[in-house]
């Protein structure tokens, strides 16, 4: 993680992550742990001591943020900045909550207005069904271990895409949480800490039936693993690790966008819009909490309004 934290700045990280951490969801921590250390490191570089920073200081952060860019060269993206300040009013909230501060000086900074656009990680219709289409084909395979890797991609990629979960979501399931025959997914913890139902579609159904049943056990293997008693048998870095370094030949090989895990629910927000789907049974089954987040995926492409204003409109080509 780079350079090491030294004292304060050690010693207030792993007392917040130890407060945050039921907080939060696995997924979240990491990112948080993460974040919430760059943003230390930043006050410990500037020789600041977290219990004196000023709003001034939190606005300083925030403008170095701004000045900062990839590995690519390209500048933060505001999702990026929005969630370093959000970790910063995090770790401040628990300096009040512990009576170090009497403020939060991170309530103060506006974080970046963040784009209604739709994120590039999706696949239309037709190119899902062909990875789909493809993902199922693991016999053919020239190796065994090919195979398998392969059989597991497909199981992962019809779960995620059927059910719309977050890949954490999915990697903290156990086989009593899938009833394949009601075609229900019982979420103990989702985002926020709250449990909630997901659902399958009739093949994804069978799909998972199956893999509990006879292609787990081949997939898992005799070895001992930490996250064993889970369906999928890996920490939620893991298998979001294995899922993408599946998916990114894949797409290559079948000359398709390169898509990550998280790509399955953002394209099946798109995908349930464009037939049709009523917003707040999309709202359902993605679990969103707020209606308001589910409207981003009306965020549909310009090409896409022009082909519907050539098709429908009653000046349309060819009737004149």
């Amino acid at each position: 993680m780079g350079k090491v934290l030294s004292e304060p700045y050690a010693g207030l990280w792993e007392e917040f992550l130890a407060w945050v951490q039921n907080r939060v969801t696995v997924q979240g921590y990491e990112s948080i742990r993460k974040t919430a250390y760059g943003l230390l490191k930043w006050f410990e570089e500037e020789n600041i001591v977290p219990e004196e920073v000023s709003i001034r200081d939190a606005k300083r952060y925030k403008a170095d943020l701004s000045q900062r860019v990839t590995r690519e060269g390209k500048p933060l993206s505001s999702g990026t900045i929005h969630n370093q300040l959000k970790a910063g009013r995090t770790l401040f909230k628990y300096l009040v909550a512990t009576e170090r501060i009497r403020t939060n000086p991170f309530m103060d900074v506006k974080p970046p207005r963040k784009g209604d656009h739709l994120s590039r990680n999706h696949l239309s219709e037709a190119q899902m069904g062909c990875l789909l289409d493809n993902a199922r084909k693991f016999d053919e395979a020239a190796t065994a271990r090919a195979r398998i890797g392969l059989y597991r991609l497909h199981v992962i990629a019809e779960f995620l895409y059927a059910t719309g979960l977050r890949i954490a979501e999915a990697a903290s399931l156990i086989p009593e949480n899938i009833d394949t025959a009601g075609r229900l997914v019982y979420i103990p913890e989702g985002k926020g800490k709250k449990s909630r139902l997901a659902f399958l579609t009739n093949y994804a159904a069978e799909v998972m039936a199956l893999y509990l049943a006879r292609g787990r056990k081949m997939v898992l293997g005799p070895y001992g693993r930490g996250y064993g008693q889970t369906v999928f048998g890996a920490h939620p870095q893991r298998l979001m690790a294995v899922a993408n370094t599946g998916l990114r030949p894949l797409c290559r090989k079948l000359e398709l966008p390169e898509i990550s895990s998280h790509g399955f629910r953002y394209s099946l927000g798109t995908h349930l819009l464009k037939a049709g789907c009523d917003m707040r049974y999309i709202q359902i089954i993605l679990g969103h909490e707020a209606i308001g987040t589910t409207q981003v995926y009306t965020r549909v492409d310009k090409d896409d309004i022009k082909d519907s204003l050539d098709r429908y409109h009653p000046r349309k080509w060819g009737k004149i």
